[in-house]
C-alpha cells in the first residue's frame, strides 16, 4: 500500500491492480491542497485488514463483477470500510444482474471499463460530498463554428463563456474557454492573456495530460475565466490527432462544469467528434448573402455527417434587426434560415471593438448592453434545465441503463 500520513476529512482511496486505472486515478486526484488519495495496488481478493487503515471518505473498488467471490470480497470490504465510506465500484464486466446487486449493496456509483477522467472525478466528487451539498452535473459543451471568415466567432464564444461564468458562479459552477484553432485562434489576443498551452509537450503522447499538467496550461482572465489556448503557430498547417483533442476535452470536463469551443474553420479529423460530444452548436454567420449561404451549407453537411447526434443552429452576429429595408432584412435571413435559425446579435461594433482591445467583458464597458442582452438570451434560455442535478440513485440506475444500451450498439 502506499498512503501519505496526513488524512483528510474528506478523503480518497482505489483498491486497484490495474496499472492503468491507477495512474489515471493519481493523474486525476493528485496528493496536495489538502488532497489526500492513497492506493492499495493489489487484486481486490488479496485484500484483508488493511481497509480499516485507510480511513476514507470514498473508496474505489476495481472488481470483476463476473465473479461471485468478487462481490462476496465486495461485501466484506464495505464492512471493513464502515458505513460512512462511500463505494465506487470499477469493473470492466457489466450486466442486468450484478447492476442489481451492487444497487443493492448501495454503491455510490459504478463505472465501466474503459474509463473516462472525466466521469472517474465526477462519481469521486459526488461521493465526497458533504451532505446538503450539490451534485456534480453533468458538464456542458457549447461549441462555436464560423461559416465564412471573419463572422466574429471569437468574440461570441468569449462572450457566451462570460456570461456563463457570471450564471454559473451564483450556484458555484465554473466556466472554461478551449481554443482548439491551434495554429491562428485569437482567444488568449481578445482576452490580453498569455496563451500555455504547449501542444508539444503532449502531442505524441496524450495521456500524459493530468490533472497538474493541466493546471500549467491554463490561463487566468481577470474575470475569473479559465481559457485553454496554444500560442500562435502561423507558419505551421498540421493536423493533430483526434487522441489529443478527445483527451483535452475529458479532462476539461472533468473539473468545469461549462466548457465554451471555439472551433477553426477548417475540418480537421477530429472535428465530427467534438461536434457529436457538443450539447449546443452554434454555426456562426453574419448578415451578408455569402454567409448565410454558407451557414445553411454549413448545417446541411453537419446533420448528413452526425445526423440526429448534434442539432446546429445558425447565430446570426451583427444583425440589422429591422424586419425591411433595402438588400438583405431580418425577415429574410429568418426565412432562408428556418428552423436552423437560433437568433441574431445586434450590430455593435464599436463596444465590441473596444473590449477586444481591452481585453475585457462586454459588459465591462456598458452593463446592460444589447449585445450581451441578446446572446444571453439564447444561451441561457435552457440553464433551469439543463442544470439541475440528477438523484443520485435515479443517476446510478439511470447510468445502468445508458450503458446496457451502449454495449448493445
Amino acid at each position: 500500500m502506499s498512503a501519505t500520513s496526513d488524512t483528510n476529512e474528506r478523503s480518497l482511496a482505489l483498491i486497484s491492480d490495474d496499472s492503468a486505472l491507477v495512474a489515471m486515478t493519481k493523474g486525476a486526484f493528485p496528493t496536495g491542497k489538502g488532497q489526500v488519495l492513497q492506493v492499495i495496488e493489489k487484486n481486490i481478493q488479496n485484500v484483508g485488514a488493511e481497509v480499516r487503515e485507510l480511513n476514507c471518505t470514498a473508496l474505489i473498488i476495481d472488481m470483476d463483477a463476473s465473479k461471485v467471490t468478487d462481490f462476496e470480497q465486495l461485501q466484506k470490504i464495505k464492512r471493513m470500510a464502515g458505513p460512512a465510506c462511500a463505494l465506487i465500484v470499477v469493473t470492466s464486466n457489466f450486466s442486468p444482474a450484478a447492476a442489481r446487486i451492487l444497487i443493492q449493496l448501495k454503491v455510490s456509483d459504478f463505472l465501466i471499463k474503459p474509463l473516462q477522467t472525466s466521469d472517474l472525478v465526477r462519481a469521486c466528487n459526488n461521493a465526497l460530498k458533504k451532505p446538503g451539498e450539490e451534485a456534480s452535473v453533468e458538464p456542458q459543451f457549447l461549441a462555436f463554428m464560423p461559416a465564412s471568415g471573419g463572422v466574429g466567432t471569437t468574440s461570441m464564444a468569449l462572450e457566451t463563456a462570460q456570461i456563463l461564468n457570471k450564471y454559473g458562479r451564483k450556484l458555484g459552477r465554473t466556466t472554461c474557454v478551449v481554443d482548439l484553432n491551434f495554429q491562428h485562434g485569437s482567444c488568449a489576443e481578445y482576452l490580453d492573456i498569455e496563451p500555455r498551452f504547449d501542444i508539444s509537450e503532449i502531442e505524441n503522447a496524450p495521456e500524459r495530460l493530468d490533472r497538474q499538467l493541466l493546471d500549467v496550461m491554463l490561463s487566468k482572465h481577470s474575470s475569473g475565466l479559465s481559457v485553454i489556448a496554444a500560442p500562435n503557430q502561423p507558419s505551421e498547417m498540421r493536423s493533430f490527432k483526434a487522441a489529443l483533442v478527445v483527451r483535452l476535452l475529458d479532462l476539461v470536463s472533468a473539473y468545469f462544469d461549462y466548457v465554451v469551443i471555439d472551433m477553426p474553420r477548417i475540418w480537421f479529423p477530429w472535428t465530427d467528434t467534438v461536434l457529436v460530444g457538443s450539447n449546443r452548436l452554434f454555426v456562426v454567420a453574419d448578415m451578408t448573402v455569402p454567409s448565410i449561404r454558407h451557414a445553411r451549407r454549413l448545417v446541411e453537411v453537419i446533420s448528413q455527417k452526425v445526423g440526429n447526434q448534434s442539432s446546429a443552429k445558425v447565430l446570426v452576429n451583427r444583425m440589422d434587426m429591422r424586419a425591411t429595408g433595402s438588400g438583405l432584412n431580418a425577415k429574410d435571413v429568418e426565412e432562408a434560415l428556418g428552423d436552423w435559425y437560433a437568433g441574431g446579435i445586434p450590430n455593435n461594433y464599436r463596444l465590441v471593438r473596444d473590449a477586444v482591445d481591452r481585453g475585457v467583458p462586454l459588459e465591462e464597458i456598458e452593463a446592460g448592453n444589447n449585445v450581451t442582452g441578446a446572446l444571453s438570451r439564447i444561451i441561457l434560455a435552457d440553464q433551469a434545465d439543463i442544470a439541475a442535478p440528477t438523484a443520485q440513485k435515479g443517476g446510478l440506475m439511470a447510468m445502468g441503463r445508458n450503458l446496457l444500451m451502449r454495449k448493445k450498439a
